[in-house]
């Protein structure tokens, strides 16, 4: 009798034990749970809790969900597996992959982070990184005009009517994106900025919608290297496009050209601004009409690095890895200012300063030519003067 009043004794304060237990593990997750967790972070990918709010929607991925979805109509063929287009086999269903990946872009964090919180390892988000970049620089291929002759008068036209900059077909500009310096690479990526970087090379029109871009210069090289070597350099400079017949201008024919800063050459196809300290009244005029048509390379590449933050910080990728997402950005850029400009233009042409390089360059070309390229110059200040 007393060994069993003994057991339920011990049963007893055993089991007020376990119910105490209880009631302290309850009231730690009570405790736990006061602070809240944005539904959408519970779950990898989860996309309906995010939707229900279009706030924090456009801060994730920087644009609408029916731009998102227009976005993903027309790369979601570039997404499936060519395997199956079930997307219940799929691990990650494409939608998801393209929202990770604009978020990493739109953001600008770290790729551990973004795989940390979408619970990915960080060769599975390189992989999804690299296969939707793929995907969204082949759907939106079509976001990049061609240089036909009548584009490039629609061009014209549109630098005449906004800027009244006759003749204009484009501005041409560069841009250093900072990256981790590659191994093995010596100083092949070091500008002369003090930091390693690839080039980015582009031309956009008046409306800051970019119409040619190359990228993965060696930062080394500079802006002006990266344009001669690209293919539409070496075509614009040897005069091998389809360009408009001259028009006329103070009863002289004036060809058709892009516009550069100093650190692009004097061309026949392309203007460039006077060079000195003594300047005379009409060549200033000439430069500040030039400097407002320079402004629209710089306005472009100020709203691109706004949206896409990836730009404001050093990528760590691979310098082919960096290309990959430099590329992405401009089809994106130019994909947003179509299809909505109104929320992806943020900043005011006045708040973007003009970011001209003022360094004295040997011409491409000597002799009779460049004379020749200075002739045209000085008619196009002229022309600029008389309608000042």
């Amino acid at each position: 009798m007393p060994s069993s009043r003994k057991a339920r004794t011990v049963f007893a304060f055993g089991l007020a034990a376990c119910i105490l237990e209880l009631e302290r593990e309850e009231k730690q997750k009570q405790r736990r749970n006061k602070y809240r967790i944005r539904p959408y972070l519970k779950k990898r990918g989860n996309l309906e809790n995010l939707l229900q709010s279009p706030t924090l929607f456009f801060e994730n991925f920087h644009m609408s969900e029916i731009t998102f979805n227009a976005l993903f109509g027309l790369v979601e063929k570039h997404l499936v597996s060519k395997r199956t287009t079930d997307l219940e086999t799929i691990s990650v269903p494409p939608k998801t992959q393209l929202g990770i990946v604009l978020q990493f872009l739109a953001t600008g964090e770290l790729r551990r982070h973004s795989g940390h919180r979408n619970h990915f390892n960080t060769q599975d988000l390189r992989s999804i990184l690299e296969k939707v970049c793929d995907a969204i620089c082949k759907g939106l291929q079509d976001e990049f005009p061609k240089w036909t002759t009548e584009n490039m008068l629609k061009w014209a036209e549109e630098f005449e009517k906004k800027l009244k900059f006759p003749n204009c077909l484009g501005v041409v500009g560069g841009k250093h994106v900072a990256i981790k310096k590659p191994s093995n690479s010596d100083d092949l990526f070091l500008n002369y900025k003090g930091f390693h970087s690839v080039v980015i090379v582009a031309i956009c029109d008046a409306f800051y919608r970019f119409t040619y871009i190359d990228v993965g210069a060696f930062g080394k090289g500079g802006d002006q290297y990266a344009f001669t070597q690209s293919k539409l350099g070496k075509d614009i400079l040897s005069d091998k496009l389809p360009f408009p017949k001259d028009s006329m201008l103070n009863d002289n024919e004036t060809p058709y050209y892009i516009a550069g800063n100093d650190a692009f050459p004097l061309h026949l196809r392309l203007m460039k601004p006077y060079f000195g300290k003594h300047l005379d009244e009409k060549e200033q005029v000439f430069n500040s009409k030039l400097s407002d048509t320079l402004r629209c390379i710089e306005n472009a590449f100020a709203i691109l690095s706004a949206r896409w933050m990836a730009f404001q910080r050093t990528l760590p990728n691979q310098p082919y890895e960096a290309q990959k997402i430099i590329a992405t950005c401009c089809y994106l850029h130019n994909f947003l200012m179509r299809e909505s400009p109104e929320t992806y233009t943020i900043t005011p042409d006045s708040e973007i300063p003009p970011n001209t390089v003022m360094t004295e360059l040997r011409p491409c070309r000597r002799g009779r030519p460049l004379d020749y390229c200075k002739e045209l110059r000085n008619n196009l200040k002229e022309y600029l003067n008389s309608c000042a």
